[in-house]
């Protein structure tokens, strides 16, 4: 087993709040919303459409690799035996899962049968109460590429690789580089299939922990190189808008990212704020799309369809989102400490 310095254990936990931010923002971009009545549309002008595209469409790819990768480096290093590791996913992955993507179903059950709240919430989906048993399945992310509650596809794919974790292990143990060239291949792949992302990422970590690699590997770089390349590769993906550059940008960004959690630590007052939010990253990932995508077809009714309307909505609801899910998470804890024990998987 590979034991994680405290200094690293901090470092990671500053990387995933760095994650999660670039995952709210991910899904933040929008140009149409549906409505029970329609479909509305902004027409967004080109420098608003550059700026978003480049945030979240660019920038805030490399969120969710992230967390695929932190996880398959976690899983690895803990060596855990194939029960243990099964035993741990049920009450860390399955179980969360479940509950939350009840809990989100729910909500929408409810807000679709209330005549106040049903245009908002209807979409141009079946309603729940009016889907089939293979509709239900599909709420759930069987035979259907996401599960109602859209962001959890990452803990069910997730769930998916850890099956084969044996496999992947003893692969990695005999031969690393291959692993890693075919976790690497995976990634720049054009073709798609169920679970690739996770299955990519989960090769990549397990090649990683096997060369002792760490979120430290990048800190022999300076930040000003780093932070230039970022950049530069950024720009490169936006414009180029080609799958080679954007992979390009995606590796970067991940460099880019752990090699900045080295300046957050090295700032202690900035670590502790990083550190203790970081408590709160999986409520903010399992609240925050649901959150999002509602207040923003209630901002598209109610707010003027102006571009700066638009750039305040993009900039702002993220944070607000990001807050009120920290607080709803606060609220959760205090009052059914117990319950909020098994939804966040005992996190």
């Amino acid at each position: 087993m590979i034991q994680t310095t405290k200094e690293e254990s901090d470092r990671i936990r500053i990387v995933k709040c760095t994650a999660i931010v670039l995952v709210v923002f991910l899904h933040a971009y929008t140009t149409e919303v549906n409505f029970a009545d329609g479909c509305q549309t902004a027409a967004l002008p080109e420098w608003l459409r550059m700026l978003e595209t480049g945030v979240s469409q660019t920038a805030a790819r490399c969120g969710v690799p992230i967390f695929f990768l932190l996880s398959a480096v976690l899983l690895f290093r803990a060596e855990h035996t194939y029960k243990e590791v099964i035993q741990k996913k049920i009450r860390t992955l399955l179980v969360p899962y479940l509950i939350w993507n009840t809990f989100w179903i729910a909500v929408f059950l409810i807000l679709q049968s209330l005549p106040f709240t049903a245009g908002y919430f209807s979409g141009n989906n079946t309603p729940i109460l009016q889907s089939s048993v293979y509709e239900w399945f599909g709420l759930y992310g069987i035979g259907r590429e996401y599960p109602h509650c859209y962001p959890l596809w990452f803990m069910r794919d997730l769930m998916a690789a850890v099956l084969f974790f044996p496999l992947i292990r003893e692969a990695a143990d005999r031969c690393p580089a291959a692993v890693m060239c075919i976790g690497i291949g995976l990634v720049v792949s054009p073709y798609s299939f169920f679970c690739k992302t996770a299955f990519a990422w989960f090769l990549i970590g397990a090649a990683v922990v096997k060369k002792k690699g760490s979120v430290m590997v990048f800190d022999k770089y300076s930040m000003v190189k780093t932070g230039g390349l970022y950049f530069g590769s950024g720009v490169a993906a936006l414009l180029l808008d080609s799958p080679v550059s954007g992979n390009v940008f995606l590796f970067v960004g991940i460099m880019f990212w752990l090699r900045l959690s080295k300046e957050i630590y090295d700032r202690r007052k900035l670590r502790e704020i990083f550190v203790k939010l970081s408590n709160w990253v999986f409520i903010i990932y399992v609240m925050h799309e649901m959150t999002l995508s509602s207040v923003r077809k209630i901002c598209f009714r109610m707010l003027p369809a102006t571009p700066l309307f638009w750039l305040l909505e993009y900039l702002l609801l993220p944070a607000v989102v990001i807050a009120g899910c920290i607080l709803a998470g606060i609220v959760f804890k205090k009052c059914m400490p117990e319950l909020y024990r098994i939804s966040t998987g005992e996190r």
